[in-house]
This record gives structure tokens, sequence and C-alpha cells, in this order.
């Protein structure tokens, strides 16, 4: 008898663990049933109450017969689970974040319908199908401004709209004063009857923009791409957000700018987007969760309980790491991990918002986070990439191969088959009928596949292709060259000059070829590298005069050269180079005075340092280079100090070098 009992409990157990792991697959927990919010135009997030929003039919406002399905049907319990049309893909959504979706009729008992962008089947318990004319609200979009506003209704009893979210820029063919319909996002109509009419023969014949489909540009610009801004410019947004918002208060979010840069820069994970999707989930840094347990993305806030069960995280760049590389590198962006629907932030149809939220309209507000920010950061970052749609339509769900090079024979991953996904194109101008895209999965070291071990991501190597008649191009982004290619480099910003200098004369090259490091402190490796391209990088043989300083690294010819000729003699205490290591003030102004008596330049003039509160902090060994140095302009202080030990970022580092060989005329 206690056999049997034994053999009852493990099998209700296996029953119980093959459920939980169907659910797992059917949607993401850690990112259900946050407490429900909605936005504004400007960003702002409230709290919404929860509540059934079932319609009373005996209510006449229209008078047409189009018919709509609601799934506000079940209060706080408002996660609906259903299966993609075309597919069979699981999805789920709630009804307390978007109540309304196209009817598209019943079939074998289930409810056809369309919602932010997915075509799917509901069972008929779950929803409710009732007239448009007995509704009191519907979702619908207007241009406001120059920008198209999504009004969203989450309970079609209310005549208010819980969410205004602006979409992105108007396109010209939407016309202010008018009432757009569409549940892609895509295509607008401003009737309602003929848009159901559409979607139930699945052509957009009848949109006002029948042959140019709306992609809203944040929405769909994919995370393996980088912001333009510094830490500086997305702490500063981010403070002038607060202070518009909550008066200043207390945020989790604040100087949170560099490590999202790091993060960006470290896991390939677009720093601006991070940040956008960090104020959606945490109101702006000023939820519980965030405040409480520094938790900026509500990671495995489950729907059962989400204040409770949420992550905690010693600080908040310990999560804002976590969420960059093993959520989003590692998993959501990685086309081997089940959660990967497409790179980008997507809605139902698409990108992360597939898996990583039950609000069917995430997606979209975190896009209109990132339009506001980059409206008040001077828009530079709207409209830079070029980015190309696979399957267009959401009736269309093809399998593409996508190659390593543009002479691949077999392919190394596949694009899996949702609609309207997402490539960032690196060159418009096809090749084998082939575009360059930038990889979503990261590349293994033998570019024969992909591989997620670390979650690093190289974004001057992991370039993919995928056919050029699989994509349609819908943004063309600027074709930038020189150094206006560098995403991190403002046109107006104090280093420009500087960095265009040093950049044109093949001196400083950036970190890669779209990211300069406008931000990073410099190391020691990679100044002997600027010394020695100043020299002509002359040849030399490898020889160990560093003990930590290896045959075959970028900088191994530098150090040797620099050594060679008492330009650089590594410490002292151990003989070591110190490559990775910030290079100082002090130690700049040391290797540039050794590297001018080295060429014979005039080094004789002298400047009183004195003056500077800090003066007494420099070192023996770089006194008279200090000297030197302020002599001749090319350290001026530091907030009125000398700052000796003091880092040097590599734009400061540029207009060293620039000034160094103006001086000399070199």
């Amino acid at each position: 008898m206690g056999k049997s009992k034994n053999l009852i409990v493990m099998a209700i157990l296996l029953i119980l663990t093959f459920c939980s792991g169907y659910q797992m697959e059917t949607r993401a927990e850690e990112h259900i049933d946050r407490p429900y919010t909605g936005m504004d135009e400007e960003g702002n997030i409230y709290a919404v109450e929860s509540e059934s929003g079932l319609v009373d039919e005996t209510v006449t406002t229209y008078a047409d017969e189009a018919q709509v399905v609601n799934f506000n049907t079940k209060g706080s319990a408002a996660v609906t689970e259903y299966t993609e049309a075309y597919t069979g893909n699981a999805g789920y959504t709630n009804g307390g974040y978007g109540a309304d979706a196209a009817y598209l009729g019943t079939e074998n008992g289930k409810v056809k319908f369309m919602l932010s962008g997915v075509v799917g089947y509901v069972n008929q318990d779950q929803v409710q199908i009732v007239k448009k004319s007995s509704t009191k609200s519907i979702s619908h979009y207007k241009v406001s401004d120059g920008w198209i506003v999504h009004a969203l209704t989450y309970n079609m009893n209310q005549t208010n709209y819980a969410g205004q979210i602006r979409v992105g820029k108007a396109p010209s063919y939407l016309v202010q004063g008018n009432t757009y319909y569409s549940y892609d996002g895509h295509y607008f109509y401003t009737d309602y009857s003929i848009m159901l009419e559409d979607y139930k023969a699945e052509n957009r014949n009848r949109a006002v923009n029948a042959q140019n489909p709306y992609f809203n540009y944040f929405q769909y610009l994919p995370f393996r791409s980088m912001t333009s801004y510094n830490s500086d410019s997305l702490d500063a947004s981010v403070e002038a957000m607060l202070s518009s918002m909550y008066g200043g208060g207390n945020s989790k979010l604040r100087a949170t700018g560099n490590s999202m840069i790091q993060n960006q820069n470290t896991y390939g994970v677009n720093g601006l987007l991070m940040l956008s999707i960090a104020a959606n989930e945490s109101a702006w840094g000023t939820s519980s969760i965030a405040q409480n347990k520094n938790n900026l993305f509500g990671l495995n806030a489950v729907d059962s309980s989400p204040g409770t069960s949420a992550d905690t995280y010693a600080d908040v760049n310990t999560c804002i790491k976590n969420f960059a590389q093993g959520y989003m590198s590692k998993g959501y962006l990685h086309p081997s991990d089940w959660r990967y629907f497409g790179g980008f932030l997507g809605n139902k149809a698409s990108g992360v918002n597939v898996k990583y939220a039950s609000d069917p309209y995430w997606g979209e507000k975190a896009a209109a986070i990132a339009w506001n920010l980059d409206e008040k950061m001077g828009n530079q970052d709207q409209f830079e990439y070029t980015i190309g749609i696979k399957d267009v339509l959401s009736t269309n769900h093809n399998n593409y191969p996508i190659y390593m090079d543009s002479n691949s024979a077999a392919a190394s991953y596949q694009s899996k088959n949702q609609s309207t996904t997402a490539y960032l194109i690196l060159d418009s101008q096809s090749e084998n009928g082939l575009y360059m895209i930038q990889s979503d999965g990261l590349i293994n070291s033998s570019k024969t596949g992909l591989d997620a071990s670390s979650g690093v991501y190289d974004f001057e190597n992991m370039h993919a292709y995928i056919g050029s008649s699989n994509l349609v191009i819908v943004n063309e982004g600027r074709e930038l060259t020189g150094v206006d290619a560098f995403r991190d480099v403002i046109s107006g910003g104090w280093y420009y000059d500087y960095v265009k200098y040093v950049y044109d004369r093949g001196i400083m090259t950036g970190m890669n070829g779209r990211y300069f490091g406008v931000a990073e402190n410099l190391k020691r490796a990679q100044f002997a590298t600027i010394i020695y391209r100043i020299a002509g990088s002359p040849e030399v043989k490898y020889e160990p005069v560093f003990w930590d300083v290896p045959d075959g690294t970028f900088y191994t010819s530098a150090a040797i050269w620099a050594q060679m000729n008492d330009i650089i003699t590594g410490y002292t205490s151990d003989g070591s180079f110190g490559g990775g290591d910030d290079i100082t003030r002090e130690q700049m102004a040391t290797i540039m005075f050794r590297y001018a008596q080295h060429c014979g330049y005039d080094t004789s003039q002298r400047g009183d340092i004195s003056m500077y509160p800090d003066a007494t902090n420099v070192s023996g060994f770089a006194s008279e280079a200090m000297q030197w140095a302020s002599a001749i302009g090319l350290i001026k202080g530091d907030n009125g100090m000398l700052n000796p030990q003091g880092s040097a970022s590599r734009v400061h580092c540029a207009a060293i070098i620039t000034r160094f060989m103006e001086f000399y005329k070199l």
C-alpha cells in the first residue's frame, strides 16, 4: 500500500512538472502581472485600477454593427492565453492593459482575433464578443502636434482612455483631426468595418497607407545597436523627466547612465532602449520593487506575487548587468533561446514583447519613452540606422536562413517564423543577393554558428547575411562615414574637432567601427599605440621586454618600441607594462615629454604648476613633464586642479594629442 501511494505521488509530481514546463514554454513568468499602469504622451507612468470590463450590450453609442473582442473580462486575473493562427505558437495577453481586439470570426469553437499585430485563436469562455456600438471607448490613433498618439482603452465600459501613447513622428498620410484604427500599428483605417473586412481577407488593400506600412522606429530598432549618447546625457535626460513628473523625487534610475553604456558596449544591448525599458518597468525608478530590491526591470516578478518574488540585487548596477547579459544577450536576443521572437521591442506578433510582458503594448510604451528621452537629448538617435523587415504582413511567417558570410552554402541559423521581424542592415548594397546585417545571435569565434556562453558581444565582428529579397527596408538610416560613423560622437560636442583630427590621421581609430568610446577611460596599452602611430609605426622584432606583454597583442609592437626608446619604462615595482590599467594624467604627460625629446623637439618650455592646489601631488618622475605640458597648453587643469593621478578619457586624450601635434606642426 505504501509503495502504491509513493507511485501515485510520483505520478502527480511528474504531471505537475510537465504542466509547469508547458506553462514556462507558453509565457515568460518573470514579467507577468505587474501593478496596472497607464502612460500619457509625456511618458508619465501612473497607477490604473484593475477591474472587469464586461460590456453592457444595452448601451448604444454608435450605429455600425462591427464587432469587437473584449479581453478585459476577468479583472485582476486578466492574463489570457491564445494560439497564434498561422504558426500554432502559444501566446498570452492581459486584458487589463488592452481591452479591445478586432473580431475576425469564430472557428471550431474558438474566437479569431487580431491584437497588437498577432492573429490568434482564444477560447470563447475567456473573452466577450460585443458590437462596437455597445462600447463607450475603442482604441484608436490620432495625430497631435506632428506625433502619432495611440489612445488605449483598458475598459470599454468607460469613456476615458488609460493610455495616451506618443508612438512616434507622424507620416504625411496621417492627418490631424482624423481618427484612425489599427490593431497592428502598421496599417491605418478611417473606417473600422473596412479594416475588419481587410483583416478577414488577409490583406491591407484599403488602408490609408496600403503601400507604405508604418514601423515605429524605436519599437523596431534592433537591440544590437548603439545609442549615440554618453552616460552624462542619459543621466541628464532622466533627471529632466523626474523633475517634470515627480518634482525630483527619489529614484533608483538616477545616475545609471554609465552602467547602461558600459553594459551596452560589453553585451551588445542598446543603452537607450535598456533605459527606456527600466523606466517603463519601474515607473522611472520609483516602484516598490525598484526601491526595495534594486530591481529596475521587474526581473522574476511572477504573476502570483510580483512584489514578493522579484529578485533582489545588491545594487542597481548588478541588476543592469544581469538584464543585459543574462536576460537579453544570452536570452531574448539569442535565436537559440525559446523566448526569441526577434531582437527588438516589438509587439505580440514579434520581438521581445511576445514573451517578456503580458501587456500587449509594452514594446510601444518603452519605445515612447525612448522617443521622449531622445527628444530631450537633441534627437540624435532617431532614424540613425537602416532597418529591414521580414514578413511585413502578419499573415506571412517565413523561416529564412541566415549566413555568417556572403559566400556561405549552408545556413548558420534561422530567422524563425515570426512575422514583422526587424533587422539592422549594415550595408544596403546587397552582395550575392544578401544584405549584411548585425547578428542578433552571438557568433562563435570560428564563425560557424552561435555561442551564448558569455553573452559578450562584439559589434565590429558579429555580422551575418540574409537574402535581400526577404527584407523590406522601412527606414533608410544615415549613411555616415569617417568620424561621423561613431554613434557616440555628437557633432556639436566640445570634443568633436579633436576626435576628427586624430581619427582622420589614423592615430585613434575607435573601440570599433561604430563606437569611439567618448566616456571610456584610456588604457596604457591604447596610449602606447597612439604614440607608436604618431611615430609612423616603425617595425620592431618581438622581445619579452615586459613580462606581461605577450607576442601578438594589438599593442605588443608599441610597447616594445616605447621601451627600447626609453619612452615607456613600465612600473619599477615589478617590471610590468600594465597595459590594462587606466593611464594617469601625469603618465600621459611624461610619455609625451619623453617622445618629444626622442624626436629632438624643443622641450625647454616650463610652466608654473604651483598655482594648482594639488601641485604637490605630482610624482617626482613626472614633475618636469607636467611643467612642460602646462607651458605648451597640453594640460589645462581639471576643474581647477592638476589631478595628476586622475584617469583621462579617450576624448581628453584626443584633445591633448591634437594640441601636441599642432604645437609641433606635425
